[in-house]
């Protein structure tokens, strides 16, 4: 009878749980931007609607002054002289390793083309899109909640 309960309970929450979705429209260059507006409070969002067994499904669009964070290989990048940026990577792919375990992230392609950035030098978790408007629309038209980060 206790199983029985306990899988009533939980059948209950999966049903009547909601789905929140929201895209960042991220063009910043500011680190303290990225940690704090998209980063730490995306995940202090989540855990809100996780402890009232809703969910958070959340994008990331990449344009502007952001593509230089999501190169990994600076090196063969437009910013390989950005000297702030090499010594800030390490602890930045920690927290963009996170944010990928439940954002999707996407870059403007045409952008990518415009700044020379392949998509090679990206890291893994970072898929181009068409553009950033293309991908916005899109989002968008899925319901998703649009949010800009400048």
């Amino acid at each position: 009878m206790f199983r029985l309960s306990l899988l009533i309970l939980l059948l209950q929450g999966f049903l009547f749980a909601k789905t929140y979705k929201v895209v960042f429209d991220l063009t910043t260059k500011s680190e303290t931007v990225l940690a704090k507006k998209l980063v730490a409070n995306t995940q202090k969002l989540r855990d809100f609607y996780a402890a009232r067994g809703d969910k958070l499904k959340v994008a990331v669009v990449v344009s502007g002054k952001a593509y230089r964070f999501f190169i990994q290989d600076l090196a063969h990048s437009p910013y390989a002289n950005e000297t702030t940026l090499k010594e800030h990577q390490p602890a930045r792919t920690k927290m963009l390793k996170a944010l990928s375990k439940f954002a999707t992230i996407e870059i403007c392609g045409m952008g990518m083309k415009h700044r020379n950035i392949t998509p090679k030098t990206l890291y893994p978790f970072v898929k181009p899109a068409f553009n950033k408007t293309e991908a916005l629309v899109r989002y968008q038209n899925e319901g998703y909640a649009y949010i800009p980060l400048q």
